[in-house]
């Protein structure tokens, strides 16, 4: 399982499209938060507080599921289509394999998440470490989704039109449910990472419930698949 993880974790820091994202993730964080120290008076930020990582929350909630989906998105049907997968079942469980899989991803985003706030820190004066869990609750829900996904789709270049399409319709959907006053569309906020972290708080942690319960469903589809 480590072995696949560090395998995929290693593989994301190869590719040009994942520099040109950790590029933009911290130019972004660190160009906003030094700007944050201009208008801190006239916002009445004190120090320490999210409004420096305004930069990464941004990128993070605006486009997450963007950036996880032109990444990541064949993290598993690659490995299905090109039939290496039938070589890794022979050596470890299938559980154990999508687990890797998503760690490997998890670590890398961490990564990029916890060095962005580094760089926040150097303008804050303080490491804001509540910001790095509520991104990384909310990332862990869009890659486990992310998983599922390229589960269910057979090809990547399938993965990655619908993974593009959500990533642009779920966050309208979910901010639209979230402040929209509707019966009809309230109900969906409770389906989405995005309402938990707006709640702040301790209510931020029920994302990591929810991703948990993703990764069972894509597990459940894992070992019901046909390789």
């Amino acid at each position: 399982m480590w072995a696949i993880c560090m395998n995929e974790f290693k593989g994301h820091f190869k590719s040009v499209k994942s520099i040109i994202v950790i590029a933009i993730i911290f130019g972004i964080s660190y160009l906003l938060a030094d700007f944050m120290t201009t208008v801190a008076g006239q916002l009445d930020m004190g120090e320490g507080t999210d409004g420096y990582a305004i930069g990464t929350l941004m990128i993070v909630f605006g486009l997450g599921f963007l950036f996880i989906a032109g990444l990541s998105h064949d993290l598993m049907n690659r490995e299905i289509s090109s039939r290496t997968m039938r070589f890794l079942v022979t050596k470890t469980t299938r559980t154990k394999i999508l687990l890797g899989k998503y760690l490997g991803v998890w670590f890398f985003w961490f990564f990029c998440i916890t060095v962005s706030y580094i760089l926040v820190s150097f303008v804050s004066k303080e490491f804001l470490w509540l910001g790095v869990v509520d991104c990384m609750m909310f990332l862990s829900v869009a890659l486990a989704l992310n998983l599922i996904f390229s589960l269910v789709l057979p090809k990547p270049g399938i993965s990655m039109f619908f993974g593009i399409v959500f990533a642009l319709v779920f966050p309208a959907l979910s901010f639209w449910a979230i402040y929209a006053d509707s019966i009809y569309t309230n109900w969906f906020k409770f389906l989405t990472p995005y309402y938990y972290s707006t709640l702040g708080s301790y209510y931020i942690l029920i994302n990591l419930i929810y991703a948990v319960l993703l990764f069972i469903v894509a597990r459940e589809i894992f070992k019901r698949r046909d390789l």
